[in-house]
């Protein structure tokens, strides 16, 4: 009896365990884990008139005060100092992944919207995945940004990539983020799927790789709606700031 009860006291006990584990290490992926996410939500719908994403004519039409024109129109446009949405998206092990999941680790996040059939997105993928020297030879490339790889590897900051199109310009899927993540397997880097084109149309990027710097608080350092230089930029600047 006392080996029965031994027993099934030590599976009881093993079973909280694993649960346990499995609670703090939610994401296959290994992304951290944020209790406090659900406490930050966030409608992923654009309601106009007003919201980010809306066309406008002026700033005063904008909750954020932010009226740009763009090629098409005038929209409602994220400024630095913004909260970024609390976006939740598949990612490429197939869980559904929160971006506030990384609130509050004291690391910046730089946010990449990108698309399958972007041919300098592939070139940045490449650099993050095999440290592929190839973007070098590209125009928008400066040699300062070496420092962001070794940034990324070594845990310091997050670099997360968004798509929001496959190679055919459809809408993004898991089988565009497996796809992907085959050429691309850097485990250091979520890829999450904006299915609905949600950030795209938050975000509304006129070129791409677009890509944003946000702090630990998922406040907007450095928006850009066009490239990676200003966040590269800002993020070098941080970063050598705080080794002077």
């Amino acid at each position: 009896m006392f080996f029965f009860i031994s027993t099934l006291f030590f599976t009881v006990l093993l079973s909280i365990n694993i649960d346990t584990l499995k609670l703090s290490n939610k994401y296959t992926g290994g992304w951290p884990v944020y209790n406090g996410k659900d406490n930050h939500s966030y409608d992923m719908s654009i309601k106009c008139p007003g919201a980010i994403g809306c066309e406008c004519d002026s700033n005063s039409d904008c909750v954020n005060n932010n009226c740009e024109k763009l090629p098409r129109n005038k929209y409602c446009i994220p400024k630095n100092g913004d909260t970024f949405p609390n976006f939740k998206a598949i990612d490429q092990y197939g869980d559904e992944v929160s971006l506030y999941d990384f609130k509050n680790r004291n690391k910046y996040i730089l946010i990449e919207m990108g698309a399958s059939w972007c041919s300098p997105c592939h070139s940045l993928a490449n650099w993050l995945s095999f440290n592929d020297q190839e973007i070098s030879n590209k125009p928008f490339w400066k040699n300062e940004y070496q420092i962001i790889y070794d940034l990324v590897q070594e845990d310091k900051i997050y670099f997360i990539t968004i798509l929001y199109e496959d190679v055919d310009r459809n809408n993004a899927n898991y089988e565009t983020l497996y796809d992907w993540f085959s050429m691309y397997p850097d485990e250091k880097i979520p890829i999450l799927a904006d299915s609905d084109k949600f950030l795209h149309k938050w975000i509304k990027p006129t070129g791409l790789p677009a890509v944003l710097l946000i702090d630990e608080n998922m406040k907007i350092n450095t928006f850009s709606s066009r490239g990676l230089n200003k966040a590269f930029d800002k993020i070098v600047q941080i970063f050598n700031d705080e080794n002077e």
